[in-house]
This record gives structure tokens, C-alpha cells and sequence, in this order.
């Protein structure tokens, strides 16, 4: 059996595939196997995969229709048969030590999971190295939620407060990829731990969560191991520009993570919630802001139909609810408006101001 399976999934990244699959040969570790999942691509993805697996032995590529993301990584976990797990993308690559310097860790101190630092990559140069922002050490049992799952899961009402009084970090998510971690596979196996198909995004958000739930000893390093190779036509980009997409998966994340919290709370009695709520109020704002722009996609509709549009999330009991509950700090100038107005139920009155912000060219984010 494999020690180390490496699951790769890979959509359309013939320019980018041969790279994140050489790095990984050249691991100095080689008790691996290489489980790539050519998720439908159109184009030489596929073939460049299938190429390696003629030439090594370790590779093993699994052909299937489109599915995303969350579909591939799971056929990839029901195919791998190693101890431990490394979830790379395919247009990422690692450092030649990384596999032999992190199950070295994970035995040595007996760890579920390992969680690391990486190197963001753009135009052939590391442009930011992006460290954990937890301590680095091990995290067991009670620690964990409080810790890390909720640096994870999201910002909370008071993160959103900090922000409002112009204090750092408030709004700030540490970033869950999976390809940031080294999982022990007995945890996932165990656990029947799988991605939310239904998520196009916030899926690791979600899976993260889950698997920190179900550890009891977390190890944190400040060591980088991983490139995150910067793409213009990334699923994210894409998705940040429309609105409608952009709705969709904010309705179906708050769905997830009030799933996520049913099952956190009854594996550790811890309520998560409020690790995350301060998102549901925020992606309110978003999406105003977003469908009140005329010209973006979702942004071609009528006045009254991007209304209606936004309050597909806006009108949702939770969403309502948390607005309603949400305190604002006193301070904050402007940037206060828009949440009184939701905490009195004014979305019609946020959304009119919000088209007239946007013809001023003001660009609603979170900085």
C-alpha cells in the first residue's frame, strides 16, 4: 500500500498540468502514488496525464465527465489507497521535500492533520508567502474549535464590528484548501468525510471543518510547502464577477455551513455558529452591491429583477434573522449604513443606494 496518495483533480490545465505533476515526481519521499482525476477537460489535460502514467507506475489517471471540483477529489478518496492524504490543484506544484518533511511531522507528532504554510506564484516569482495564522504547535482535543475551525469556517458579528471601528484582521479567513494540509486517511475513511458536491464554492470551507471536528491532534508549521499558481480565468475570478453564480453559492454555502454546525456541535458540543454568522450578514451587503450594478452579469436584468434576484438571499429567514440580531458598533461612518438598514429590514432603500453608490464608481469590499 501506498503511504502517501496525492489526489489531483484537473480541469482544462494543459499548460499548467505537466509542472504541478513533474514537481511531484521529483519528490525526494517516494513511497507515493499520484491518483489524477481528468475531470471532463476539453482540452490535452487528459492525454498529458495519461502520458505520465505510461512512464511511471505511481500515476494513475481516472477519466470522467465533468463534474467539479467537489466530485473529483471524491472519486479521487474512494480510489487512494495510502495512509495519508494531499489534495494538490493542477495548476499548483510543490517543493521537492514537501511529502518527506511532512509525514516525518505527522509521525513524529502523531497528528490527524497537518496544517502548513504557502507561497502565492505568479509570472514565474513568488509574490506573497502566506504563513498559518495560527501559533505553530499542536492543537488537541477542546482546542481545536476555538482555535482553528474558527479561523477556518469564517468571521464573526464582532469581526464585522472590528472592521467597523478600522481595526485589523476583523473580516480576515484563514484560507482552507485542502492542498494546505496532510490528512491522516483513517480520519477520513472512518468519518465518511466527503466534499459537498453541491458547493461550487466554499467546499473546502465546509470539508475543512469537518475534518478538524473529527481530529484530536492538529499540528500547525510555519514551514511553506506549496505554490498557488495565480490564473486570470480561475474558477474563483470567474465567480467573484457574477452575480447570479455568486448567489447560488452564497444560498447554498449558509445552507452547508448551518449543516456543518448540526454535525460540529454534535461531535465536540461546540456551537460554531457564531464563528461564522458575521459572513451571513456581509454577503447580504455583497450581493446588493453586486446585482445593483448595472452592465455585470447578472447586472444586464432590469432594476426590479435584480432586486427581486437579491432578495432571493436577502428574504431567507436566516439571513433576516442575523440581521436583525446583528449589533453594530457605534462608529464607523458610512460603512455603518448599510447594516442599519438591514437590521430594520430596509433592503429596498439598501438596494437603491447601493445603485446610486455604484454610478459613483464605489466599490463596495471588505479592505
Amino acid at each position: 500500500m501506498a503511504k502517501v496518495s496525492i489526489i489531483i483533480p484537473a480541469y482544462n490545465v494543459e499548460g499548467y498540468i505537466r509542472q504541478c505533476i513533474d514537481s511531484v515526481l521529483a519528490q525526494t519521499f517516494a513511497d507515493f502514488e499520484v491518483v489524477a482525476v481528468n475531470d471532463g477537460s476539453k482540452d490535452k489535460t487528459g492525454a498529458i496525464l495519461d502520458g505520465y502514467a505510461v512512464r511511471d507506475a505511481r500515476v494513475r489517471v481516472i477519466h470522467k465527465e465533468n463534474a467539479g471540483v467537489s466530485a473529483a477529489r471524491n472519486d479521487g478518496i474512494k480510489a487512494a489507497r495510502g495512509g495519508y492524504l494531499l489534495f494538490f490543484d493542477g495548476d499548483d506544484f510543490a517543493k521537492p521535500c514537501a511529502v518527506a518533511e511532512l509525514v516525518c511531522a505527522m509521525q513524529e507528532q502523531g497528528a490527524d492533520v497537518l496544517i502548513y504554510g504557502y507561497h502565492k506564484w505568479r509570472d514565474g516569482k513568488i509574490t506573497q508567502t502566506c504563513l498559518p495564522v495560527f501559533a505553530e504547535g499542536l492543537y488537541e482535543g477542546g482546542a481545536i474549535a476555538p482555535e482553528l475551525i474558527s479561523r477556518f469556517v469564517g468571521f464573526s458579528n464582532e469581526g464585522i464590528n472590528k472592521w467597523l471601528r478600522g481595526e485589523e484582521g476583523g473580516l480576515y479567513v484563514e484560507n482552507p484548501a485542502l492542498w494546505r494540509c496532510i490528512v491522516d486517511a483513517r480520519l477520513v475513511r472512518e468519518n465518511k468525510l466527503e466534499f459537498d458536491t453541491s458547493l461550487k464554492i466554499g467546499e473546502d470551507t465546509v470539508f475543512i471543518s469537518d475534518l478538524l471536528s473529527c481530529a484530536e491532534r492538529v499540528h500547525v508549521t510555519h514551514k511553506c510547502y506549496y505554490y498557488l499558481v495565480y490564473r486570470e480565468s480561475s474558477a474563483t475570478a470567474t465567480y467573484e464577477k457574477d452575480a447570479l453564480k455568486k448567489l447560488d453559492g452564497k444560498t447554498k454555502l449558509l445552507a452547508a455551513r448551518n449543516a456543518l454546525t448540526g454535525r460540529v456541535l454534535e461531535r465536540t458540543g461546540v456551537d460554531i455558529k457564531g464563528y461564522w454568522n458575521g459572513n451571513t450578514i456581509m454577503s447580504d451587503i455583497e450581493l446588493a452591491f453586486l446585482f445593483a450594478k448595472k452592465g455585470k452579469k447578472g447586472g444586464e436584468m432590469p432594476f426590479m429583477q435584480r432586486y427581486r434576484a437579491y432578495l432571493g438571499y436577502a428574504g431567507l429567514n436566516d439571513v433576516r434573522g442575523a440581521a436583525r440580531a446583528f449589533k453594530p458598533a457605534a462608529g464607523g461612518g458610512v460603512k455603518r449604513l448599510p447594516f442599519l438598514m438591514l437590521k430594520r429590514r430596509w433592503n429596498f432603500l439598501l438596494f437603491i443606494c447601493a445603485a446610486a453608490l455604484n454610478l459613483l464608481r464605489y466599490e463596495f469590499n471588505r479592505e
